[in-house]
């Protein structure tokens, strides 16, 4: 059986978009959709699960096309047509390195949201309520509770 380049391009494209969903399941932020969040002056980007989607499908064809069985085939071949094949490994290398790029973007976001946290709690004054609170807290969370100037923080509930 003949499997056209096309079909496994998008088989590896599709395992690394299942990486993706798989990193927006893990991770502390969940399937929001692409967002931005305000604080003072900036304003940071957070992709969603849309940007761990895309960045996983780009990484994990990527990994393919340098690693894959294609990564040293001519894209313009002399003579005749090269016979494709796709191997479990393959697959398996095109959904971990999915999983892994959208890992990657979600730190990238959650980095940023961290400095802008430490930035404000460094302008304001001492909270131990909002520091306990953000012991455990998401990165979001933490530059929620450190932002909220009115009141402060409710101390989550302890299992």
């Amino acid at each position: 059986m003949h499997t056209s380049t096309a079909v496994i391009i998008a088989i590896i494209g599709l395992c690394g978009a299942v990486g993706g969903l798989a990193n927006a399941f893990l991770s502390d932020n969940g399937f929001i959709l692409p967002t931005q969040e305000k604080t003072g002056e900036t304003c940071l980007w957070r992709p969603g699960y849309l940007g761990n989607v895309f960045v996983s499908t780009l990484s994990a064809l990527i990994s393919w096309g340098l690693y894959g069985p294609f990564a040293n085939q001519l894209l313009i071949p002399d003579t005749g047509q090269a016979a494709v094949n796709l191997s479990i490994a393959h697959l398996m290398g095109a959904l971990l390195t999915g999983v892994a790029g959208a890992r990657w973007l979600t730190n990238e976001v959650d980095k940023n949201l961290m400095k802008a946290a430490v930035s404000v709690a460094a302008a304001s004054p001492a909270d131990k309520a909002k520091a306990a609170a953000t012991a455990t807290a998401t990165p979001i969370e933490t530059l929620r509770i450190i932002k909220d100037k009115t009141q402060p923080a409710n101390l989550p509930d302890q299992p």
